[in-house]
């Protein structure tokens, strides 16, 4: 016969609402508290009631008028203010949180580690154990110094240094890069070059220079192309002088705002004289891989729901990782465009995309 609550709080000496709330998640009660009923809970045998755990369920719901547990929205700057991606981010995770009976609150937080520690101690306060990190991009080097083992923690991407193994929600860019470059020579590009600023690169953790050295390694040495960022200091005039040696047809870029008056400077117009394949694409001009912001924002919510549900909190030796796959964009800056392997919603036309003597080359 399963313990009761009571019996719980009489083993180990706190009171039925303490023992209620430590079994629920709930409250601010001590992890060694925590742990010392949940231990007895085990020990005794004890089994919530299904219908209890329906009517808990239930008060969860977004139309009850009961609790509803917040979670920690941290980014770089105000919503007004802040990137486009951000904005998608926090809508569409924002939308999920209330459909699953969760409140999101958006934290701006500086680079400042006083400010982390200080935030820390509000959210602990507060009662809000989940912490969903939006991509930090301000800094070269970002670090997080928050009491994380408070928290059940997500990064959205990968852009944190310190600490390095929170659970994360991703695209897969690194294989995004490799089927892109070769999608372009699919299309008929043979001198395709890299122009992704350094500080892009170092954020994805090197991917783009990775993928597009080892399809460089696989051309005979008269046609490979550095990366720009291997070419000399990322600017107007080093960009230029890469150009002129290398005479790419096509460009992988990140940073079209940079790019693009560069190359007009130079007197070359986009597709007729060079192309450009472009990374995170937001504006439909453009050609290139789209990231789906909106699905990271809702599986950001979706893996913080289990971590909660399973009191998964603090730092962990092996986080989970989801990835979220990225829309391609035929636009209009390729001269020999990519529609063709592109299906209405993104996704690539596989079957008119890679043949087996193709995929066996690829691994």
């Amino acid at each position: 016969m399963s313990s009761t609550i009571r019996k719980i709080a009489e083993h180990t000496g706190v009171s039925a609402a303490t023992v209620s709330l430590a079994l629920r998640g709930l409250g601010r009660i001590s992890a060694k508290t925590r742990q010392k009923v949940q231990v007895a809970a085990k020990s005794l045998g004890y089994q919530p009631h299904p219908l209890l755990a329906k009517a808990f369920s239930l008060a969860r719901r977004p139309d009850a008028l009961h609790y509803r547990e917040s979670l920690a929205f941290i980014i770089e700057w105000s919503m007004e203010e802040g990137p486009y991606y951000q904005k998608i981010l926090h809508a569409a995770a924002q939308e999920r949180a209330t459909s699953l009976g969760y409140k999101l609150e958006s934290f701006i937080l500086s680079g400042n580690p006083a400010d982390h520690r200080r935030l820390s101690r509000v959210l602990v306060a507060r009662g809000i154990r989940g912490v969903i990190i939006v991509p930090r991009l301000e800094h070269r080097q970002p670090r997080l110094y928050l009491d994380w083992k408070n928290f059940a923690a997500i990064e959205i991407g990968r852009t944190l240094w310190s600490p390095r193994n929170l659970h994360h929600v991703e695209t897969a860019d690194y294989h995004k890069v490799i089927e892109a470059l070769h999608l372009l020579k699919k299309a008929g590009y043979r001198r395709i070059g890299m122009a992704v600023e350094p500080m892009q690169n170092q954020h994805q953790r090197g991917i783009y220079n990775a993928a597009y050295l080892l399809q460089q390694l696989r051309l005979p040495v008269r046609q490979r192309i550095p990366p720009l960022s291997a070419f000399g200091e990322y600017n107007e005039k080093t960009f230029q002088r890469w150009i002129r040696q290398y005479e790419p047809d096509v460009l992988y870029i990140h940073d079209a705002m940079t790019i693009c008056p560069w190359l007009k400077k130079m007197g070359l117009r986009v597709p007729e004289d060079i192309s450009l394949f472009k990374a995170n694409v937001e504006n439909p001009e453009f050609s290139g891989l789209r990231r789906d912001s909106a699905g990271m924002g809702r599986s950001a919510i979706e893996m913080m729901s289990l971590l909660l549900e399973n009191e998964q909190m603090g730092l962990t030796e092996n986080p989970r990782c989801w990835q979220v796959d990225e829309f391609w964009q035929a636009g209009t800056t390729l001269g020999h465009p990519i529609d063709k392997y592109i299906s209405s919603s993104g996704s690539l036309l596989s079957s008119r995309y890679w043949r087996p003597s193709e995929v066996k080359a690829m691994a």
